[in-house]
């Protein structure tokens, strides 16, 4: 047996023995399993055909989801890479006597394994893509497959951007014209082709120029989208040009990865370093914020703030320094999705619960996330309450302006009135809120030093249980009291909100002591 089989043979045997030596993964695992039984069998109930919306939707939704799993991937090239290799795969594989080129499919294989397992939350949609387009579990799994395909080539793509553009500004300027230029020409040809489209409604013509065969050849997302969709139904010369295809550009990536004049070594010890350095400071409980390559110094200090509104004033000016835009690429991406949901399915309160479920995955990276793990919050002078209402205090204008953008095109699209939009953008601020107590309370009863994977499980469990009791008072108002829908959206938003100042009063005293935050 060759030493790199013997690697990953012992490595899988290990890892299933570790499941069983740990009752907290092996209760994760329990309950992740139980989860997705649940949504199968809840999920699987008998769809009315005449309530199917059509394909060429689903096809679309496929298309946009690949697409930006593949631009999101890849664009890490010029920042930090992406490895697929662990620290311990380099001290192991890398001081042995082993080619470039074996090592590089050791490192293929190993990533494509962690491409499919990224993609699990897909299984967890079964119950609404089942009911919406009639998606089967198989087909879902086809969804799954593709998806890991897309996201193993984004990851391919950008460790080959890395070394092609590690020490090299010129590199940098020409890989990026060339990456977000085809990028570009793409989505100006997706724009003509709504434009040029007969006079009719928007949604029909978006889906006819999603379905141009010209798209097919969008980087990765277009053929794998092509092969996904063709055996979903059973179209075995889409899934024939799909495969092929999906082939053609790993053998490429892999030739120009294996072959171009490049520190192979160099470039992968470095994009392993950083991704190493990374894992070890989520799972050691310590905030780590990339900084960026070219600093421009204007003016310097905090310029005001006393005491605990010290706190407040410092997420101030690290917001203005940190961002080009007022939002962050995560609130722009998740209104974009929240917008095109509503878009395809033209139900509003699909919509805010849509941007709900989004934000329950991005609310505790904020500034206030990274103030529990660093030890100056807790040597303030100030009561412990006082230095979390000011730490949480950047929350409420971000909150209001990330639901604004979320919510404000759905007057124009779905012609809402604008007092469901403001209904709507409270509603959603509410909820961020309810889910920052839910997170700090967590913080409070188990601290950083839990099982981040149970103590993540716990979370969504908990956010999702906090928001039954807001929505389930809308859905008496408006469903059985015929209260209109706005004011029964705003009654929620108080209710979230109530919850949500009884779970801060809760978690009062989350910086009584740094010992429970960072072990």
């Amino acid at each position: 047996m060759s030493a790199l089989l013997y690697l990953v043979t012992h490595k899988l045997k290990n890892r299933v023995r570790e499941i069983f030596h740990r009752p907290s993964e092996l209760v994760l695992l329990l309950i992740g399993a139980a989860l997705v039984v649940f949504v199968v069998f809840t999920g699987n109930l008998d769809v009315d055909p005449g309530a199917v919306r059509p394909r060429a939707e689903l096809s679309a939704i496929i298309f946009a989801l690949y697409a930006l799993v593949f631009v999101l991937t890849a664009k890490n090239g010029f920042v930090n890479g992406a490895s697929m290799f662990s620290m311990a795969d380099v001290n192991l594989l890398f001081t042995g006597p082993n080619k470039e080129k074996t090592l590089l499919s050791y490192g293929l294989f190993s990533q494509m394994g962690r491409s499919l397992m990224l993609g699990l939350f897909i299984l967890y949609q079964y119950s609404w893509v089942h009911r919406a387009y009639g998606v089967t579990l198989t087909d879902l799994v086809i969804l799954l497959v593709g998806y890991g395909m897309t996201a193993f080539l984004g990851q391919m793509l950008a460790m080959l951007l890395y070394s092609f553009t590690s020490g090299s500004d010129s590199r940098v300027r020409l890989a990026k014209g060339v990456f977000y230029g085809v990028i570009g020409a793409f989505v100006l040809y997706f724009a003509f082709l709504v434009l040029r489209a007969p006079e009719g409604e928007l949604l029909p013509k978006v889906l006819a120029a999603a379905a141009s065969p010209v798209l097919h050849f969008f980087p990765v997302a277009g053929f794998v989208r092509l092969g996904t969709v063709g055996a979903m139904e059973l179209h075995a010369s889409h899934i024939a040009i799909g495969l092929g295809c999906f082939a053609g550009c790993l053998i490429l990536y892999y030739i120009l990865i294996s072959v171009l004049d490049m520190d192979f070594y160099e470039d992968v010890l470095k994009a392993t370093e950083v991704s190493f350095s990374a894992i070890t400071a989520r799972k050691e409980g310590k905030a780590q914020e990339q900084a960026p390559r070219n600093v421009k110094v204007g003016k310097t200090g905090l310029g005001k703030g006393f005491g605990a509104s010290v706190i407040a004033q410092k997420h101030r000016v690290e917001n203005r320094r940190g961002k080009v835009l007022l939002l962050d690429l995560t609130s722009v991406v998740m209104a974009v999705v929240t917008v095109a949901f509503a878009f395809f399915t033209k139900q509003p309160v699909g919509a805010l619960v849509m941007s709900m479920y989004l934000m329950i995955m991005t609310i505790g990276t904020g500034r206030w996330a990274k103030e529990l793990l660093l030890p100056y919050v807790y040597l303030i002078p100030e009561p412990p309450f006082r230095k979390l209402l000011y730490m949480l205090r950047e929350q409420l204008p971000a909150l209001l302006m990330q639901s604004a953008v979320t919510f404000i095109p759905l007057y124009f699209l779905l012609h809402c009135d604008p007092l469901t939009v403001a209904a709507f953008i409270l509603a959603r601020t509410s909820a961020g809120w309810l889910f920052i107590g839910v997170d700090l309370l967590l913080h409070r009863w188990f601290g950083a030093g839990s099982n981040k994977a149970l103590l993540l499980m716990f979370y969504f469990l908990f956010c999702s249980l906090s928001c039954v009791p807001g929505a389930a008072f809308a859905v008496v108002l408006f469903q059985i009291l015929f209260i209109p829908l706005s004011v029964s959206v705003l009654a929620m938003a108080a209710l979230n909100l109530l919850l949500a100042l009884l779970l801060l009063f809760l978690s009062r005293n989350v910086l009584s002591a740094s010992e429970s935050n960072n072990q």
